[in-house]
Protein backbone atom coordinates (compact mmCIF):
# COMPACT_ATOMS: atom_id res chain seq x y z
CA UNK A 1 0.00 0.00 0.00
CA UNK A 2 1.36 3.44 -0.89
CA UNK A 3 1.63 6.21 1.69
CA UNK A 4 2.86 9.75 1.32
CA UNK A 5 5.33 10.55 4.09
CA UNK A 6 6.44 14.08 3.21
CA UNK A 7 9.71 15.63 4.34
CA UNK A 8 8.95 16.23 8.00
CA UNK A 9 9.66 19.51 9.78
CA UNK A 10 12.44 18.51 12.18
CA UNK A 11 14.72 16.49 9.92
CA UNK A 12 17.80 17.19 7.85
CA UNK A 13 15.82 15.80 4.90
CA UNK A 14 13.42 18.75 5.21
CA UNK A 15 16.35 21.17 4.95
CA UNK A 16 17.65 19.37 1.86
CA UNK A 17 14.17 19.41 0.30
CA UNK A 18 13.97 23.18 0.84
CA UNK A 19 17.48 23.84 -0.51
CA UNK A 20 16.84 22.85 -4.14
CA UNK A 21 14.16 21.14 -6.18
CA UNK A 22 14.73 17.67 -7.64
CA UNK A 23 17.54 15.17 -7.12
CA UNK A 24 21.09 16.35 -6.39
CA UNK A 25 24.39 15.48 -4.69
CA UNK A 26 25.98 17.50 -1.87
CA UNK A 27 29.76 17.29 -1.42
CA UNK A 28 30.14 17.61 2.36
CA UNK A 29 33.91 18.21 2.39
CA UNK A 30 33.47 22.01 1.99
CA UNK A 31 29.98 22.98 3.08
CA UNK A 32 27.71 25.31 5.01
CA UNK A 33 28.25 25.54 8.79
CA UNK A 34 24.89 23.92 9.64
CA UNK A 35 26.11 20.67 8.03
CA UNK A 36 28.81 20.48 10.74
CA UNK A 37 26.24 20.81 13.57
CA UNK A 38 24.03 18.10 15.10
CA UNK A 39 20.84 17.45 13.13
CA UNK A 40 18.05 14.88 13.24
CA UNK A 41 17.49 12.42 10.40
CA UNK A 42 14.39 10.34 9.93
CA UNK A 43 15.02 6.76 10.94
CA UNK A 44 12.87 3.89 9.76
CA UNK A 45 13.36 0.79 7.67
CA UNK A 46 11.25 -0.90 5.03
CA UNK A 47 8.12 -0.65 7.15
CA UNK A 48 7.16 2.97 7.77
CA UNK A 49 4.66 3.49 10.60
CA UNK A 50 1.77 5.36 9.01
CA UNK A 51 1.02 8.04 11.60
CA UNK A 52 4.09 8.13 13.86
CA UNK A 53 6.91 8.13 11.27
CA UNK A 54 7.67 11.82 11.88
CA UNK A 55 8.73 11.00 15.45
CA UNK A 56 11.28 8.36 14.40
CA UNK A 57 14.55 10.30 14.25
CA UNK A 58 18.21 9.61 14.92
CA UNK A 59 21.13 12.00 15.53
CA UNK A 60 23.36 12.98 12.60
CA UNK A 61 26.22 15.41 11.93
CA UNK A 62 26.15 15.32 8.10
CA UNK A 63 29.69 16.54 7.35
CA UNK A 64 31.18 14.34 10.09
CA UNK A 65 29.23 11.17 9.26
CA UNK A 66 29.39 11.33 5.43
CA UNK A 67 31.63 12.61 2.62
CA UNK A 68 28.58 13.39 0.52
CA UNK A 69 24.84 12.92 0.40
CA UNK A 70 22.72 12.08 -2.62
CA UNK A 71 19.28 13.61 -2.14
CA UNK A 72 16.43 11.86 -3.98
CA UNK A 73 13.36 14.09 -3.97
CA UNK A 74 10.82 11.41 -4.85
CA UNK A 75 10.91 7.63 -4.68
CA UNK A 76 8.41 4.89 -5.43
CA UNK A 77 7.27 1.74 -3.67
CA UNK A 78 9.59 -1.24 -3.76
CA UNK A 79 8.49 -4.40 -5.58
CA UNK A 80 9.82 -7.97 -5.28
CA UNK A 81 12.18 -9.04 -8.05
CA UNK A 82 10.79 -11.66 -10.45
CA UNK A 83 11.42 -15.13 -9.03
CA UNK A 84 12.20 -13.81 -5.54
CA UNK A 85 8.84 -14.90 -4.11
CA UNK A 86 9.81 -18.56 -3.77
Amino acid sequence: MRHRIGTGARSVEARFADAAKGDYYVDLRATAPWLHAPQAQRSFGAGVPRFTYRFHTAPLVPAQDYDGIAFVARSTCSHPLPGAEE
